[in-house]
């Protein structure tokens, strides 16, 4: 109680602050109020300095002026005789008195200063009367003998020096006077700033003394807090030491705040460690029932609490009690409730605790050896796992549960719910475990048989590697050897057409043109099928870039107008306003597609129309945007039971012995196939006897955004001029206007093993007056380059013994260091060799049969570049 008594009557450190501060404001004052009074007394002496002294100076110096002025005036006017001169006197002499006056009612105070004065009155009025007067009489009266006489005698001046000698004496005391009170002024200037400094240290020392004594005990209040709980979190001391304060203030409630800090921390501990406690116990069950009963009897001895039930959630989803705690008889209790029936129930479906307070005598009994009594309240808690309710606890107390209680207790039925749910998992994981076993049994034996039939697909596998290896050299190799007697059979039978002799008759030139167009033929059945072999082997590579649709248009119109002309059919390409003007395709295999289509179509029309239309549509299986690519034709047609057919490989609609229109049936399987590569697909509608229509999709989400027309038209325009000469493959012969006046007398080195095309490329170099030699392989090209010939173009073979083009290339270019223009010139027809053939050196490419305007056109941009 006397602690309590003294804990109310404290002096807050507020108020310990506001005394020392008031203590400090009242010194302040009186020092404050001293130099004000000091302040105000040196200020009525600088006054007094500044209206006496200067004024007594000022009216001193205007008599000196009034006696000059005098004197000055009547000199005038004696020299002269002008009565002008004498101005300066007569103001003088009106103005002298008043000005003695005035000085001396200055100096009243000063008795000798005044007979001074005095003094100064005397000699001025004996000057004017017996020297000034006299000598303006004498002037005036023309009395020149006695005006000699008198400045003979020098009455006058000596009057006026003794004058000037008076009014400086006089001067020269009042300057000692003013002097003085200065002097007086300054010492007393330096007493008060002593006094300020006095004061200063006085106040300085009581404000330091106040804060010391005020900061004293606050400081050891703190301290002593700090070293208690240092020594409580570094030394590892007990939480039972509590900090004692004396101080009647804040620092005496922080200490308490500290001691119930510590109180609070451990009580938490010793909940902590029982939880941790708990954790451990709970961890090394296996069984539901164990769990409960070892959770329920902890959890008595944590909170004192004298019964307790856990229901489990089963796989009925009923709640069923799993284990309890002082239960009074065996059937004491329900023993499983509905979600939602009862307050067990309730308390899983609202997956909330629940506190019942005020409970009613005889709704449950808590027996003991000696009496039974009914507990005050009710809580039950839901137990959850991931916010899944696996169970709820009840338990009964005597007393009432405070916050921390119930949060402690929702704590460790969160902990109980994971317990609960890793022994279910773990029970069931033994149970899957034992089945395993058992289904791996079964499985071992499955597997044996399955590792057999899987050796024997590897089996089967590699054999289909092998065929389709060998299928795909097989191509490539057929590939060269029939391009190889194509070419020259090409290059001569179109070199005869040429009839450039005039030796041939119109039926010999329909031969040579009969020749060559079954030579044409033969070229295209190959590239077809080196393309579906390639499609069916997946090794087809597809080249991603931006197309310009327009200049696509230009290339099918003009590809396809002599065909139209010659078989007298209306042809149009047309792309709707709404098409993107770039899209983002392989060019190169979208055209193969269309020609395929197109080609298609002109060879079953005889009279009417061919059509391609470009534009936008939308997909409805998918709701994505496409470009549409259709053909339409007015030719035969294909029968509804045909177009399941048509995209086969070797089939045509009017397949048979007798059928009418020739070709292999490739084209539409590898255009289908490309199609599926660039991802898109062909459809078809036809109506025999009324003509088709193919479709070509292609995916509009990969077409580039909308560019401005102006632009987009530039490059349309443009896109021919700056196709590169070092590319030529891809340039149309017929739109580039030969010039082969570049090519007379340059020499060419031809390089090929095969004595045939070495016949026909001869013949060509001749027709174009060009000089050539000849090197059979790459070993016989090195020799020549290395004997010092210089060629102004090299057409090099690839397949060749011994030293093959590749390598020979590669030597040209890194071993003797050449630019010479190197043309590669080889029945190898695929893309990669193409490639190949450009990344060894060589400045161009062309395939066997070689088409000789191709070829000239080549030659003519190689050696314009190298000129």
């Amino acid at each position: 109680m006397y602690s309590q008594a003294i804990r109310k009557k404290k002096i807050s450190i507020r108020t310990k602050i506001l005394s020392g501060n008031i203590i400090v404001m009242i010194c302040l004052g009186i020092a404050i109020g001293a130099l004000s009074m000091r302040i105000a007394s040196l200020q009525e002496e600088i006054e007094f300095i500044s209206a006496h002294d200067i004024q007594v100076h000022e009216t001193v110096n205007q008599i000196q002026k009034d006696l000059l002025d005098m004197e000055t005036g009547m000199r005038g006017f004696i020299i002269s005789g002008d009565e002008s001169y004498l101005d300066p006197y007569n103001t003088g002499r009106a103005r002298w008195e008043a000005d003695l006056n005035k000085l001396k009612s200055l100096i009243i105070d000063n008795q000798a200063q005044l007979r001074n004065a005095d003094s100064i009155k005397e000699g001025l009025t004996d000057w004017i009367t017996n020297a000034s007067e006299n000598a303006i009489s004498y002037k005036r009266s023309g009395d020149a003998a006695s005006l000699n006489k008198f400045f003979a005698e020098k009455k006058g001046k000596d009057r006026t020096d003794a004058l000037r000698q008076q009014l400086q004496s006089f001067k020269e005391t009042e300057f000692g006077l003013t002097e003085a009170r200065a002097e007086s002024l300054k010492e007393r200037n330096e007493s008060l700033i002593g006094l300020l400094y006095l004061l200063w240290i006085i106040v300085a020392a009581i404000s330091i003394s106040t804060t010391w004594l005020i900061s004293n005990t606050v400081i050891r209040t703190i301290r002593t807090v700090g070293s208690t709980i240092r020594q409580i979190a570094v030394e590892g001391e007990s939480l039972h030491r509590r900090i004692e304060v004396n101080t009647r203030d804040e620092m005496m409630e922080l200490g308490d705040s500290t001691n119930m800090l510590l109180e609070t921390i451990e009580r938490q501990n010793i909940r902590k460690d029982q939880v941790a406690q708990i954790a451990t116990l709970l961890q090394e069950q296996s069984d539901i029932d164990a769990v409960g009963k070892q959770f329920l009897n902890q959890l008595v001895q944590v909170f004192n609490i004298p019964y307790g039930v856990l229901y489990v959630r089963g796989q009925s989803n009923h709640l069923v009690k799993a284990a309890s705690y002082a239960e009074s008889t065996e059937n004491f209790g329900r023993k499983e409730f509905q979600i939602g029936e009862g307050l067990v129930g309730q308390c899983a479906a609202e997956n909330r605790t629940l506190i019942i307070g005020d409970v009613p005598g005889g709704y449950v009994s808590i027996q003991s050896g000696i009496g039974e009594a009914s507990p005050a309240v009710l809580a039950l808690l839901p137990v959850c796992f991931e916010r899944n309710i696996v169970g709820v606890i009840e338990i009964a107390s005597f007393s009432k549960l405070d916050r921390s209680d119930v949060e402690l207790l929702e704590q460790l039925a969160g902990m109980l719910g994971v317990t609960i749910q890793s022994v279910k998992s773990r029970m069931e994981m033994e149970q899957l475990y034992t089945e395993t076993q058992a289904a791996n049994e079964e499985l071992q034996v499955q597997s044996e048989e399955l590792n057999a039939q899987s050796l024997e697909l590897l089996t089967m596998n590699d054999e289909l590697k092998r065929s389709s290896n060998f299928k795909s050299e097989f191509l490539a190799n057929m590939s060269h050897e029939l391009r190889t007697p194509l070419n020259s059979m090409l290059i001569l039978s179109q070199m005869l057409a040429e009839n450039r002799q005039g030796h041939l008759s119109e039926d010999d030139i329909s031969y040579v043109n009969t020749i060559y167009s079954a030579g044409n033929d033969l070229l295209n059945l190959i590239n077809d099928i080196l393309d579906l072999s390639k499609v069916e082997a997946g090794k087809l590579d597809i080249e991603m870039g931006n197309i310009i649709l327009a200049d696509l248009q230009l290339n099918i119109q003009s590809n396809f107008q002599e065909v139209a002309a010659k078989k007298n059919l209306d042809f149009t390409v047309r792309i709707s306003p709404e098409t993107p003007a770039w899209l983002e395709t392989d060019g190169f295999r979208l055209q193969q597609i269309l020609k395929n289509l197109l080609s298609n179509a002109f060879k079953f029309t005889d009279s009417g129309k061919v059509e391609l239309n470009v534009g936008v549509r939308s997909n409805n299986s998918w709701g994505q945007q496409e470009v549409a690519f259709t053909v339409t034709d007015t030719g035969r047609g294909i029968a509804r039971d045909k177009l399941g057919l048509i995209f086969e490989a070797f089939t045509q609609a009017d397949s048979g012995t007798a059928r009418k229109f020739g070709g292999t049936g490739l084209g539409l399987t590898i255009s289908a196939s490309l199609a599926n590569l660039l991802g898109g697909r062909i459809e078809v509608q036809s109506d025999e006897g009324k003509g088709s229509e193919f479709t070509l999709y292609l995916p509009a989400q990969r077409s580039i955004a909308l560019m401005d027309e102006a632009m987009a038209s530039k490059q349309v325009a443009t896109s021919h001029a700056s196709l590169s000469a070092a590319d030529p493959v891809s340039i149309a012969v017929s739109e580039m206007p030969l010039s082969t006046a570049e090519l007379k007398g340059r020499h060419v080195l031809l390089v090929d093993d095969d004595a045939r095309n070495l016949f026909a490329l001869s013949h060509v170099l001749e027709s174009l007056d060009m000089t050539f030699t000849i090197a059979h392989d790459g070993l016989e090209c090195m020799d020549r380059l290395r004997g010092g010939d210089t060629y102004d173009c090299i057409l090099m073979d690839i397949m060749m013994p011994d030293m093959d083009g590749f390598q020979a290339i590669r030597e040209i270019r890194h071993t003797l260091q050449l630019s010479t223009p190197i043309i590669a010139v080889t029945a190898k027809a695929m893309k990669e060799d193409r490639d190949k053939c450009l990344e060894a050196g060589a400045n161009a490419y062309i395939s066997k049969p070689v088409q000789v305007q191709q070829l000239v056109s080549i030659m003519v941009a190689q050696i314009k570049v190298e000129a």
